[in-house]
Formats: structure tokens, sequence, C-alpha cells
């Protein structure tokens, strides 16, 4: 992997859990770069990398995991950059799990120049496939928050 995988304190709060953002935060991202010649085993630790910082049983993290290796893949297919990205970006809204070859533009949720304003030009197993009109491939997962019981700080009924 290229540079610091993810921007987290290890040692502070969760960030992210099952259940949505930890206040005040109301949009996150974490990014892990990957060399191409790396490969798929490259890929899959950038997508371990951004998932480690959600809090969260296995259950809720698997898909997001596994949505984060499959993009991957899909890109890897897509595209012959030297270097790419696995990009988790959170919102109220649900999680974002992105693979591209973009190393220099964000996802950030108002962001004109990322993902989501791009045409969609097919759906491969799910994933939303996406070319920029540069070129720059993204292949794009959206899932929502699971809620597996009151959220946190909800008191429980008897």
């Amino acid at each position: 992997m290229v540079g610091t995988p993810v921007r987290a304190s290890s040692d502070g709060p969760a960030l992210l859990t099952e259940h949505g953002l930890m206040e005040p935060v109301r949009e996150m991202e974490f990014t892990a770069h990957f060399a191409r010649q790396d490969g798929e085993f490259a890929a899959q630790a950038a997508a371990v990398a951004v998932t480690q910082v959600i809090d969260a049983p296995v259950s809720f993290v698997s898909p997001v995991l596994d949505a984060g290796c499959s993009a991957s893949r899909c890109l890897l297919a897509r595209s012959a950059a030297d270097a790419c990205r696995i990009v988790l970006t959170a919102d109220p809204s649900g999680i974002t799990v992105a693979a591209t070859d973009d190393v220099a533009v964000p996802l950030d949720a108002g962001d004109p120049a990322g993902a989501k304003n791009l045409p969609l030009l097919a759906v491969v197993d799910g994933l939303n496939v996406h070319h920029g009109p540069d070129g720059h491939v993204w292949v794009v997962w959206k899932g929502s928050w699971r809620r597996t019981g009151p959220p946190p700080g909800d008191p429980v009924q008897p």
C-alpha cells in the first residue's frame, strides 16, 4: 500500500458504528491507496484498512468489506492505472465504498467532480460503474446503516 492507509486516531472513540456516525460528526471519509502492480491482494488490504474504522459487529462490517473487495476487483478489470484507491465515505444516509483510479479527487458529498455526478455506465454485480470525462473509472457501492437494536443512548423498552 502507498502512504498512510487510514486517517483516524487509534486510541480515540469509535467514529463509525453500525448505528451511524457518532455526534457531532456529520460525514467523514477514509482513503487507502494501493499500487496496481500489487494486484488484488493490495486492494483487499486497502479495503480492510478503511473498514477498520468501523466499530461494529462482523455482521455489519462484513458486507462493507466484501463491497470494498468487489469494487476493487471490478476496478482492476477496467483500469490500467498505476495507483488506485478505496474510499469509504459515511454520511447520515449510509456508507459508500468506492474504488477508483482517480487518486486526486475526493468523494466529498458536495464535490461535483466525484462519482456522485458522473453518468452511470453499467451495473456489475450490484456495483455502479462510472467513467469520468477525464477517463477515470469509479466503481461504487452504497449501503444503508443497519439498526440491530436501539441507537446508543436510547432507553431499552421493557
